[in-house]
């Protein structure tokens, strides 16, 4: 665990670029040091002393030497990343309508919905919108989510008994899957309303696999905000509450607990807790061993063997060893078609990233051909996808191939 962690007086409003050169000196490190030190280029360095910023990763590694958290180099004031653009707004106004309707003195105003409750056809829908969001068809879901939400509002209102707990799971699992859509186009804070509700209604059902995929959900959402220090509290305290008798546990209840200490584990990498993160790794590879096969529980949860290795690669490639990163990679068990597309996706832009930092960008632009090919609407939502080209562009030495070319347009990234 990082150590001599400096204090922050909140009453003084100190910049990171103030907070950055102070914590150097007290180490007794030049600008050129830390950039030696850490790997990065002194400009790095100079840009985030001069008040600008850098990548997640980059603070990692700056973290590592100065024995700092990665949370530290966060502000409050700090914005999360906000993509360009894109024309948006008028379909996220319609889901935002029916995840966090206005609420008057009788409750939250949810708006009507025609026709009589049908469990069935709810089911469906709940299934279609699933199958939308695994297949990358994010324009499906956008344009399915809301209708859906006021559906499954509609069913527990009208609903009681047996049929209302039902209805509530679907809705349950009708918000996560709408949370984890915003999650992927960075609408974080409507995402965590989302989530929450998908958890309250998982919690009054008892459904402990719904719980537990929107409580690794909302981590993820979290990550994507730099609260590192939260996700692991969320997820290590949840993991517990949970923790089952291993002698007797189903798939759905290691899946449940694994799913948990394995997000707990993400956080604690990104934070430069690189103990901690091993430790819950390694109780999350223990449940998925136990599973044996990748295993799918409710909210569209997958863990196994297969997922949890995925992550012990991408904490690795956090910690800055993007090497271990590979030999990971390269000692998966099984074949990796057993994860969720999502996750094999992950897992294959973490490879290019490895592949980058290893110098081999000619490998590393395939796997991004590959990715553009296979998933373009997943990939063009992915900032790291965005580093990884302007990466493979700086380390050109000449022009830029032909596919490299390909990527850079295609991502944004100027050649």
């Amino acid at each position: 665990m990082p150590e001599d962690t400096p204090t922050h007086d909140t009453s003084v409003d100190t910049s990171v670029a103030d907070r950055v050169r102070e914590i150097r000196k007290r180490r007794g490190l030049n600008q050129e040091e830390l950039a030696e030190a850490a790997g990065v280029s002194v400009t790095v360095v100079r840009k985030i002393e001069q008040g600008g910023t850098a990548r997640m990763e980059t603070y990692n590694a700056l973290g590592r030497v100065l024995k700092v958290r990665t949370v530290w180099f966060m502000t409050a004031e700090s914005p999360a990343p906000v993509l360009t653009d894109d024309g948006r707004d008028s379909v996220l106004a319609d889901i935002r309508s029916a995840v966090n309707p206005p609420a008057s003195l009788a409750g939250r105003m949810f708006g009507a919905v025609d026709g009589d409750p049908d469990l069935t056809m709810l089911g469906r829908a709940v299934k279609s919108v699933a199958d939308a969001y695994q297949d990358d068809r994010y324009d499906d879901v956008a344009r399915f989510a809301p209708a859906l939400v006021r559906s499954a509002h509609m069913h527990v209102a009208a609903l009681d008994g047996d049929e209302r707990a039902s209805a509530q799971r679907m809705r349950g699992d009708a918000l996560q899957l709408t949370g984890r859509y915003l999650v992927q186009i960075r609408e974080h804070d409507l995402a965590l309303i989302a989530l929450r509700d998908a958890l309250a209604d998982a919690v009054e059902v008892g459904d402990q696999c719904l719980a537990a995929a929107a409580i690794g959900q909302q981590g993820w959402a979290l990550l994507r905000q730099a609260r590192f220090d939260e996700v692991e509290a969320l997820c290590v305290n949840s993991a517990d509450e949970i923790e089952p008798r291993m002698s007797k546990a189903t798939p759905d209840q290691l899946s449940a607990w694994g799913y948990l200490l394995m997000r707990a584990s993400a956080a604690a990498a990104r934070n430069n807790n690189v103990t901690q993160a091993r430790d819950l790794q390694s109780v999350a590879e223990s449940a998925a061993v136990r599973i044996q096969d990748e295993h799918e529980a409710a909210g569209h949860m997958r863990f196994g063997p297969v997922t949890a290795a995925m992550n012990g690669m991408q904490n690795e490639l956090i910690g800055g060893h993007p090497d271990r990163a590979l030999e990971r990679a390269d000692s998966l068990p099984g074949q990796t078609s057993g994860a969720t597309q999502n996750t094999q996706q992950r897992f294959a832009l973490d490879r290019a990233n490895a592949l980058v930092q290893v110098g081999d960008t000619d490998q590393a632009t395939e796997v991004m051909m590959r990715l553009r090919r296979q998933a373009p609407e997943w990939l063009r939502y992915q900032r790291t996808a965005r580093n990884i080209a302007e990466d493979i562009v700086e380390s050109r030495p000449r022009m830029p191939s032909e596919d490299q070319r390909q990527i850079a347009d295609f991502l944004g990234v100027p050649v």
